[in-house]
């Protein structure tokens, strides 16, 4: 996602979000893995897709697997990246549990900016790797 670029709707967020885990994953998205991940019907995600492939974000054709575009998965780890950043601050800075860490982090990635998301990043504490 280009800095200047609009962000999309919290719903075409998650499904690209969901998108992105599953092509990590198993290296394609497929409507029922969606479906069952974001616990919306089918006929949902197929709207949701087609949208998304309208928009350049996904690569779909009707009953065959889905594909991040090179701008899908710019955005995609974008959202997965906030997700991640948010849910560790949460439960390690503000002390939630893991779930609620988890549920807030979902909230919270739609509203704040990359900026904003990357200074709460400074905040938390350093892993050492050893």
């Amino acid at each position: 996602m280009k800095q200047n670029e609009p962000r999309l709707s919290r719903s075409a967020e998650d499904y690209l979000e969901c998108i992105g885990h599953l092509c990590r994953e198993k290296g394609v998205a497929r409507v029922n893995d969606i479906a069952q991940r974001l616990h919306v019907k089918k006929p949902s995600v197929t709207v949701a897709v087609r949208r998304l492939a309208e928009l350049g974000y996904v690569s779909y054709q009707q009953y065959s697997p889905i594909e991040l575009t090179p701008r899908g998965r710019t955005y995609a780890d974008r959202v997965i990246s906030a997700h991640s950043i948010l849910r560790r601050f949460m439960r390690e800075v503000a002390g939630l549990s893991t779930s609620r860490a988890n549920e807030t982090a979902c909230l919270i990635e739609h509203i704040l900016t990359m900026d904003e998301i990357q200074r709460l990043s400074e905040k938390l504490p350093r892993r050492d790797n050893l």
